[in-house]
C-alpha cells in the first residue's frame, strides 16, 4: 500500500425497508459505472482512516453528502474488479491476535482494494464500497424531508470526473420557504438524525411514526406523507421541530433531549446499515435505544489490533517455521498437498509468500506444514497457546525482540527491520540501562469491528459487543493495513525498576490513585458492560512511570525531530513478573507512514548518545515546572474524584490521541522527577538523571 487516497464508491440507493430477519442484498458499487450520467468516486480517505476514524459502519462526511463504508462483503466485488489475489499483509503474529478475537476461520489479512483512474482512459478506479447514509435528506431551499428511495423527490448529480468532490444530491424545480419564488435547483443535505442502540445498531430516524405518535396513535394519514424539517433559534438554542404537511401533525425533537424522552423511541430493529441485515423477528434486539446525530464522537468507536513486524532470527527455528504456516492464507496451505508439491509451489506462488521460506528446507517445511495442520503432534518447544486474548501477549515478542538484537538480524529487508545499539549517556543515571536505535520498522495493522454508544473499553473489553463486518458474523479475512517508520527504544534496569515499585505500592499516593480508579470504572463503565475488577485493569506504577516519561519525550522530540507531537507514537512495556512471564520496563517512541520509503530519520537521530541526552535533560527540566503549578504538581484524586492522573495535565504531559496509547490516563510527574512539595513523599524513578538545561 503506498500513500495514494483509498477511493471510495457510492452504491446505488438502498431501498428503504428490507424484510425483518433478512439479510438484505450486498449491492455491486460498480454496477452501470460506465454510464456517462453520473460517475462511481465521491471521495477519498487515507488508509489509515479506513481502521481508525472512517472504516467500517462509520459515517463519512464527504462535502455535500454522507456514506458508510460496507461491509467486507461489498469488497469483494471490488477485488474481483481488481483481477488477481487481493493484497495481504502476512503477519502470523497478527492474524493469531485477529483469530484470538474472532475465530479460527480468519484466514488473510488485506490491504483495501485500491486501483487508480488511467489517465486519460474511461476506466473506473476501484475503492471502499459506500451507500448512502443517512437515506434522509432536506432540502435546503424548502426544507422538504424526505428518503432518497422516495421517488424523483432527489437527484444525485456526480457528472464531473475530477471533481468527486462535488457528488451531490439536489432538489430539481425547488419552490423555496415563500410563496412566489422563482423555482430553482437547491442542494439536498443529510438529514442529521439518527438512532444507535449498545449493541451496535444504527438505524434512520423514525421521521414519520414517531411525529404520528404525538398523541400515543398514528393520525390517518397518507402513506407517505410530505415532511418538512423546521429550525429556528431561540433563547433555549436551537429548535428543530419535524412537520407534516399533510395533517398538521409537528413535534419538536427537543422532546427527546429531556429527561425520559428517549422512552418514545420505537424499539431498535437490528439494522446494520453497513451490511445490510436486520435482527430477526425470533430474536430482536433488546438493547438501549439512544438518540443519535450525524458524525457524533460516540457514533463509532474502531476495535483494531497493532503488532511490530519483527525481524527472522539469525538461525531460524522450527516452531518459527510453524508460525509462519499458519499465518498464512488457506488457499496457499491446500495447495501443499505434499513434499513433492513444494517445489511447484515455491516456483509459481506469490514471491513475497515464498521468500518468507527461503533458507528453509522442502524437508523442513513439509514438517512445519504438517504440524500446523495438526498431523503431527506441536513441537516440545512449542508453548501451549493461552487461552484468550491479552495485550501483552502482542507486546512481548516485542520486547524479546528489541532487548535482545543480538539472536535476531540487526538489517532484515524483508521485514523492514533494522536496529542497533547505542551506548547511554553516564549523565542519565542507572534507571536508562540500554538505548537502541530503530531504523527502521514495520507496523501492520488489523480492523476486526467497531462499537457503538461505548468504547471497547468501557464495556469491559467484551469481545461481544463487538459489530460485524460480515453478513455471517464470521469473517474469512480482515481490512489491514501496513506504516513504515523510525524510533528509539529505552530500556529501564530492572533492578532499579522493581526496588522503586516495591515503595510506590507502599504510598499513599498509590492507594489514592487505586481508589480513584475504582470510582471511575464503576462510574463511568457503561451499564451494559462485562463485570471486571479494577485491581485486573490498573496499570502498576511502573507503567505510570514510563507512561509519563515516554509524554515528556515525545513533547521534547516534536521540537528537535522535525515531525510533530502528533506524528510520534508510544508503545509501553511494562508489566511485573508473572507466571510464565518475565518483567519488562520500556518504551518505544516511533513514527510511522503508510509510504512504501517510511519516514526521513529525524526521530532515529536522536538516539545517539549525546542528542538523547540533551533530549532527556530538557524534557524533565521543562517538566519540573507547570503553567498550572502548583495545583498540578499537588494534584491527587481525593474523596469522590475518580480521575486517572495525578500531577500531569494539558500544560506539561498530555498528548493528542493520535500519541497516547490510553487516552492521557494513568500519568504522574512524580513518579518520574523531584517535585520538591508536590512529591509528597514519593521518591521520583529517575532521580539519578541529572536535571537541567544543557
Amino acid at each position: 500500500m503506498t500513500d495514494e487516497d483509498v477511493t471510495t464508491e457510492q452504491t446505488a440507493a438502498e431501498p428503504e425497508e428490507t424484510l425483518v430477519g433478512v439479510p438484505g442484498d450486498v449491492a455491486d458499487p460498480y454496477a452501470g459505472a460506465g454510464e456517462p450520467k453520473n460517475r462511481a468516486r465521491i471521495g477519498s480517505v487515507r488508509p489509515s482512516a479506513m481502521l481508525y476514524t472512517s472504516g467500517i459502519g462509520a459515517t463519512v462526511d464527504l462535502p455535500q453528502i454522507a456514506v458508510m463504508p460496507q461491509g467486507i462483503d461489498s469488497w469483494d466485488k471490488a477485488y474481483a474488479r481488481m483481477g488477481g489475489d487481493p493484497p495481504i499483509v502476512l503477519v502470523p503474529r497478527l492474524i493469531e491476535a485477529v483469530r484470538r478475537q474472532l475465530g479460527q476461520q480468519v484466514g488473510e489479512l488485506r490491504q483495501p482494494p485500491w486501483l487508480p483512474d488511467v489517465l486519460g482512459g474511461d476506466t473506473t478506479p476501484i475503492g471502499i464500497p459506500t451507500r448512502v447514509f443517512p437515506q434522509w435528506l432536506r432540502c435546503t431551499g424548502c426544507d422538504l424531508l424526505a428518503p432518497v428511495s422516495a421517488g424523483n423527490t432527489f437527484e444525485f448529480e456526480n457528472t464531473r470526473k475530477h471533481r468527486p468532490d462535488m457528488a451531490r444530491f439536489i432538489h430539481r424545480n425547488c419552490p423555496g420557504r415563500h410563496a412566489g419564488n422563482r423555482a430553482k435547483v437547491r442542494v439536498a443535505v443529510p438529514a442529521r438524525y439518527l438512532i444507535a442502540c449498545t449493541n451496535g445498531h444504527l438505524d434512520e430516524f423514525p421521521y414519520v411514526d414517531w411525529v404520528h405518535g404525538a398523541d400515543g396513535h398514528r393520525t390517518e394519514c397518507v402513506a407517505q406523507p410530505k415532511m418538512r424539517m423546521l429550525e429556528w433559534r431561540s433563547n433555549l438554542g436551537p429548535q428543530v421541530s419535524i412537520k407534516c404537511v399533510a395533517c398538521g401533525s409537528s413535534r419538536n425533537i427537543a422532546e427527546l433531549t429531556r429527561a425520559g424522552g428517549e422512552d418514545s423511541l420505537p424499539a431498535c430493529c437490528g439494522r446494520h446499515p453497513h451490511l445490510p441485515s436486520y435482527a430477526s423477528v425470533d430474536d430482536p434486539c433488546q438493547g438501549e435505544v439512544r438518540l443519535m446525530l450525524l458524525g457524533a464522537a460516540n457514533q463509532w468507536f474502531p476495535a483494531t489490533i497493532s503488532v511490530l513486524v519483527l525481524p527472522s532470527r539469525k538461525a531460524p527455528q522450527p516452531a518459527d517455521t510453524v508460525t509462519e504456516v499458519l499465518g498464512l492464507p488457506p488457499a496457499q496451505v491446500a495447495k501443499l498437498t505434499s513434499l513433492a508439491s513444494l517445489a511447484g509451489w515455491r516456483l509459481f506462488a506469490p514471491e513475497n509468500i515464498t521468500d518468507r521460506f527461503a533458507g528453509i528446507s522442502d524437508e523442513e517445511l513439509w514438517t512445519a506444514i504438517q504440524i500446523a495442520r495438526g498431523d503431527l503432534p506441536p513441537l516440545a518447544e512449542a508453548a501451549a497457546a493461552p487461552i484468550g486474548y491479552d495485550p501483552n501477549l502482542l507486546l512481548a515478542p516485542e520486547w524479546e525482540t528489541l532487548t535482545h538484537p543480538n539472536e535476531f538480524l540487526a538489517e532484515d529487508p524483508r521485514n523492514g527491520f533494522k536496529v542497533h545499539p547505542v551506548s547511554v549517556a553516564a549523565t542519565l543515571g542507572s534507571a536508562i540501562s540500554d538505548v537502541v536505535a530503530v531504523d527502521r520498522i514495520r507496523k501492520a495493522n488489523a480492523f476486526i469491528g467497531f462499537t457503538r454508544i461505548d468504547a471497547l473499553d468501557r464495556v469491559g473489553d467484551d469481545a461481544t459487543r463487538i459489530a460485524p463486518i460480515a453478513l455471517s458474523g464470521k469473517p474469512k479475512w480482515v481490512p489491514a493495513t501496513e506504516d513504515r517508520g523510525e524510533g528509539v527504544f529505552l530500556r529501564c534496569d530492572e533492578a532499579v525498576v522493581d526496588a522503586w515499585e516495591v515503595r510506590v505500592l507502599a504510598s499513599q499516593v498509590w492507594a489514592d490513585h487505586c481508589a480513584a480508579h475504582e470510582r471511575n470504572l464503576a462510574r463511568r463503565q457503561s451499564s451494559t458492560a462485562a463485570v471486571r475488577s479494577a485491581d485486573d485493569l490498573t496499570p502498576p506504577p511502573r507503567y505510570w512511570a514510563l507512561h509519563t516519561l515516554s509524554h515528556l519525550l515525545i513533547r521534547e522530540m516534536a521540537m528537535s525531530s522535525g515531525y510533530g507531537s502528533a506524528s510520534l507514537s508510544e508503545r509501553i512495556y511494562a508489566w511485573r513478573a508473572s507466571e510464565g512471564r518475565d518483567p519488562a520496563a520500556g518504551i518505544l517512541i516511533t513514527t510511522t507512514s503508510p509510504d512504501s520509503e517510511g519516514t526521513l530519520g529525524g526521530l532515529v537521530d536522536l538516539a545517539r548518545t549525546e542528542r538523547l541526552e540533551s533530549v532527556m535533560r530538557e524534557a524533565l527540566h521543562r517538566a519540573q515546572r507547570c503553567s498550572s503549578d502548583p495545583i498540578c504538581a499537588h494534584r491527587v484524586p481525593k474523596n469522590q474524584e475518580d480521575f486517572l492522573h495525578g500531577a500531569a495535565c494539558h500544560f506539561c504531559s498530555f498528548l493528542s490521541e493520535t500519541s497516547c496509547e490510553r487516552a492521557n490516563r494513568f500519568l504522574d510527574r512524580r513518579f518520574v522527577l523531584d517535585l520538591h512539595a508536590g512529591s509528597l513523599g514519593v521518591e521520583p524513578l529517575l532521580a539519578g538523571v541529572s536535571v537541567g538545561s544543557t
